[in-house]
């Protein structure tokens, strides 16, 4: 059968848009919800008095606007179906787990973070895995595949 003898309902099935899964939905605003803590940290430095810190105001700043950046960027390609997205989700997830442990393990040595240590170890692995899992599922795959 060639395109010509398609019905009109089958030609209008495979012109419209694929439905987001709900799982994307998730996943975007789990990024959005990333981006708005780190667009607070941005605000916060800007606007902390000066404080007897270990880093200088413009380490918080930069990280803040950094981190804020490319999640609104990763929130638009997700919730857009760009494939580029969805490969560079897990890369920057573990860039940020890096330099989160990074952060609170040399840069913010206290009782607190030393006594937190296990509770954030095992909350950095679950959404590293709620992230592998997300994106291995096969409606994640195919809404993607889709979308140049």
């Amino acid at each position: 059968m060639s395109a010509g003898d398609a019905s009109p309902a089958q030609a209008g099935a495979q012109q419209r848009p694929r439905r987001r899964p709900r799982l994307v939905t998730t996943l975007t605003a789990g990024v959005l919800t990333f981006s708005a803590i780190h667009a607070l940290r941005l605000v916060g430095a800007l606007s902390m008095p000066p404080l007897p810190t270990t880093l200088p105001p413009l380490y918080f700043s930069i990280s803040g606007a950094a981190w804020a950046t490319l999640g609104l960027w990763l929130s638009y390609g997700l919730w857009r179906g760009r494939r580029w997205a969805l490969r560079l989700l897990l890369p920057a997830s573990l860039a940020y787990a890096a330099w989160h442990w990074l952060d609170r393990l040399a840069f913010s040595p206290s009782d607190y973070t030393r006594a937190s240590w296990p509770a954030a170890l095992g909350m950095t692995a679950l959404w590293i895995g709620l992230i592998l899992i997300i994106i291995h599922r096969r409606p994640v795959r195919h809404y993607f595949e889709e979308k140049p």
